[in-house]
């Protein structure tokens, strides 16, 4: 009786430990939309980022030479008011194809204070009007503080994103963000394809199924002005949500080509390419 006893509680063990195995199982996919969805704010971000630093307020303080502005496309339409120093980008009603292969329309604005941008201490506040990312609507609003050139020379811009909402048909994202942005090359220059910047920062949103997520850049994010993608060439940030830790690496082949493919690695599992939107 003893050893029956003894074999049944042994076998009820096992199959305790069968259960809690089976109740680990993790939805990689799960996770994967979690970055992914951070992912593509951040990448929108930085194509907003991009247009207004470069346009500047209005044709004579433009930082690009008109010659070399053909980071947006002749579908879009730019004006500046310089009563109101309100700079809007349009990308009309109708959906535009950019360069970076991302169709776009409706408005982003930019409003501008204290000295003109890109001077130390100018800000600009922007928003978004019916504005739309292959389909996919981006409610906007953020701020860039150009805080100048910093001992080594770096020109140094802090991008606050107070809201960002995308809506899409399986669900909302919303995510907001506190990065700084240094421009380590092309800062003295008066075209864009010599550019090179690295970000840094961290984020914190919730994503299409409502799951709550923070990031972290732990590898700067290394942007470069002649690639069409907004999407960094290299860098690492780390995403925390339902104790997971989720690892994008936006350079999974190690030479830092200008695309759309990334990795991402949930926990300590096979990390899996991806091709970011």
């Amino acid at each position: 009786m003893k050893r029956t006893g003894v074999f049944l509680l042994l076998l009820g063990g096992v199959g305790l430990l069968i259960t809690c195995k089976r109740r680990e199982a993790v939805d990689i996919k799960a996770f994967q939309e979690v970055a992914e969805d951070a992912a593509r704010a951040e990448g929108e971000q930085n194509y907003i980022g991009d247009a207004t630093d470069d346009q500047g307020e209005g044709p004579n303080y433009r930082r690009v030479a008109e010659a070399d502005s053909g980071f947006l496309p002749s579908c879009a339409q730019v004006a500046f008011d310089s009563a109101q120093r309100l700079l809007t980008i349009d990308f009309g009603s109708t959906n535009c194809l950019c360069r970076d292969g991302v169709y776009r329309r409706g408005k982003v604005q930019v409003r501008f204070s204290g000295p003109r941008w890109p001077s130390a201490g100018s800000r600009a506040f922007i928003t978004t009007s019916n504005y739309f990312v292959n389909d996919n609507q981006h409610i906007i609003e953020k701020v860039l503080f150009h805080e100048g050139i910093n001992q080594t020379g770096e020109r140094v811009i802090r991008d606050t994103v107070l809201s960002h909402q995308v809506i899409t048909p399986s669900g909302t994202t919303q995510w907001s963000a506190t990065r700084t942005f240094r421009q380590l090359q092309g800062q003295n220059t008066w075209q864009r394809w010599d550019d090179l910047w690295l970000i840094e920062g961290g984020s914190q949103g919730t994503s299409r199924q409502g799951n709550p997520f923070t990031t972290q850049i732990i590898q700067p994010l290394k942007v470069l002005g002649n690639c069409v993608f907004r999407h960094p060439v290299k860098g690492i940030w780390r995403l925390t949500t339902q104790g997971r830790t989720v690892t994008l690496n936006y350079d999974p082949y190690g030479n830092e080509a200008c695309d759309r493919v990334a990795s991402i690695q949930v926990d300590n599992r096979a990390p899996v390419n991806i091709t970011l939107r």
